[in-house]
C-alpha cells in the first residue's frame, strides 16, 4: 500500500525555461521510508482548489544522497499540478509524498564491468539521469545514452550530462538528437533506430552482451525502440521501459466503448479487512472503489505507473489498457484497476497479496 509522508521543499530552481527542479528534505526519522533504487518514482498527493490530485515523478538524484531527493516537474499546457508549481509553490512548502516504487531501476552488478544502453526523450531523462549517475559513480559499468530534445535550451540536465561525459571518458558516451536545432556533431530530427544500432556496432558493443536497455519517453519512442532491439534478438526481459505519456489506441477505445451494463459485487481485501461493494460494470474499478470511500493506492490513472496494482483472485475484468504489466504478471492475476472494468457478476480484488 502507498504510504504518504509530509516532506518540506528545500530547493526550487529552473532546470529549463519550462521545467522545475524540486528538492525535498528527508528528516532522519523518515530516511528508511525513502530508500530507493535509481530509476524509481514517487507519487505526490496535494489538494488544489479543494480537489485532490496525484502525480507521479521519477527521482533524478541518486540513492546515496539520503537526506534529500530531486524530481523534475515539466510545465505542460493545462497541467494542474505543473502550473501550481510554476505559479504558487515555494521553498518551505510541504507536500504529501508516497514512498518510492517502480520496476524501472538499476541494480549494481557484480564481477567484471557490464555495458548498458539508455534511450531518453525530453523529460524521459529524469529516471535515466539517476541511473547514469549510479552506474558511473558506484560501479565499473559502462553506459551509452541516446538523448533527444527540441533544442539545447530545452534539454534537462544538459550541463550535468556534459560534465559526466568529461569526467568519465570512455565509460559514458552520449549521442544527441535535436528536432528544432541543426547542430554540428549532433543528429537533426527525432531519435533514429538505425543510428542507435549503427553507433553501438561502430563502438564494437556486442548487443548480446548488453546487461540492460533502458528506454524512457513517449509511447512511440518506446514502441519503436523496443521493436528495434527485439529484431536484434535481444531478450525482452532485458529491455526496461518507463512510459511518460500514453494515448488510447483505436482498439482500446473500442474495448472501452463495448462495456456491458449491469452491476458487479466486489469483494475488496485491503489491509487485512474484507469489504463488499456493488459497482457498475460501465465504470472503471478505480473510480467506483474511490467513490465508495476506500483509500486504495493510485497515481497516474493511465496504466503507466503500476501504483494501483492489485490481484484479481476471482472473476473477470476487461483491462482496456496496460503499459506496465508483463504477460506473466497478467497470467498470475495482476491487474491495474485504473483501466479495468468489471465483467463477471462477482469479482475479488486482493491488495494484500501484492
Amino acid at each position: 500500500m502507498q504510504k504518504f509522508h509530509s516532506l518540506v521543499i528545500k530547493e526550487i530552481s529552473k532546470a529549463t525555461p519550462k521545467a522545475y527542479s524540486l528538492v525535498f528534505y528527508i528528516p532522519s526519522e523518515m530516511r528508511k521510508s525513502f530508500v530507493f533504487k535509481s530509476g524509481q518514482y514517487i507519487t505526490i498527493k496535494h489538494s488544489i482548489d479543494d480537489k485532490e490530485i496525484r502525480r507521479c515523478y521519477s527521482i533524478s538524484s541518486v540513492p546515496s544522497k539520503t537526506d534529500t531527493f530531486e524530481i523534475i516537474v515539466k510545465c505542460v499546457q493545462g497541467g494542474v499540478f505543473s502550473q501550481y508549481v510554476e505559479q504558487k509553490l515555494k521553498i518551505g512548502d510541504t507536500l504529501e509524498i508516497a514512498e518510492p516504487e517502480g520496476n524501472f531501476y538499476y541494480e549494481e552488478t557484480a564481477g567484471s564491468s557490464k555495458n548498458f544502453v539508455a534511450v531518453a526523450a525530453g523529460s524521459g531523462i529524469t529516471p535515466i539521469f539517476s541511473i547514469i549517475q549510479s552506474i558511473l559513480t558506484h560501479s565499473n559499468d559502462n553506459i551509452v545514452l541516446f538523448y533527444g530534445n527540441k533544442s539545447v535550451e530545452q534539454t534537462i540536465f544538459h550541463n550535468e550530462i556534459l560534465e559526466l561525459s568529461e569526467n568519465f571518458g570512455n565509460r559514458f558516451k552520449i549521442i544527441r538528437f535535436y528536432t528544432e536545432e541543426n547542430i554540428d556533431g549532433h543528429h537533426f530530427g527525432r531519435i533514429n533506430q538505425k543510428v542507435i544500432l549503427d553507433t553501438l556496432l561502430k563502438n564494437h558493443i556486442d548487443l548480446s552482451n548488453i546487461e540492460k536497455f533502458y528506454v524512457c519517453g513517449p509511447e512511440d519512442l518506446i514502441s519503436s525502440t523496443t521493436s528495434s532491439f527485439l529484431s536484434q534478438n535481444i531478450k525482452k526481459e532485458n529491455i526496461l521501459h518507463e512510459l511518460f505519456y500514453s494515448q488510447q489506441s483505436p482498439e482500446q477505445i473500442i474495448n472501452s466503448s463495448s462495456i456491458i451494463a449491469g452491476e458487479t459485487v466486489v469483494k475488496l481485501i485491503l489491509d487485512g479487512d474484507e469489504s463488499m461493494i456493488k459497482v457498475n460494470k460501465n465504470v472503471l474499478l478505480l473510480d467506483s472503489i474511490l467513490d465508495a470511500g476506500f483509500d486504495i493506492p493510485y497515481s497516474c490513472q493511465n496504466a503507466i505507473c503500476s501504483a494501483c496494482l492489485c490481484m484479481l483472485t476471482k472473476g473477470q475484468v476487461n483491462m482496456v489498457k496496460n503499459e506496465v504489466l508483463s504477460e506473466e504478471e497478467i497470467r498470475d492475476g495482476k491487474i491495474v484497476v485504473c483501466q479495468s472494468y468489471p465483467v463477471s457478476d462477482e469479482i475479488e480484488l486482493n491488495y494484500d497479496k501484492i
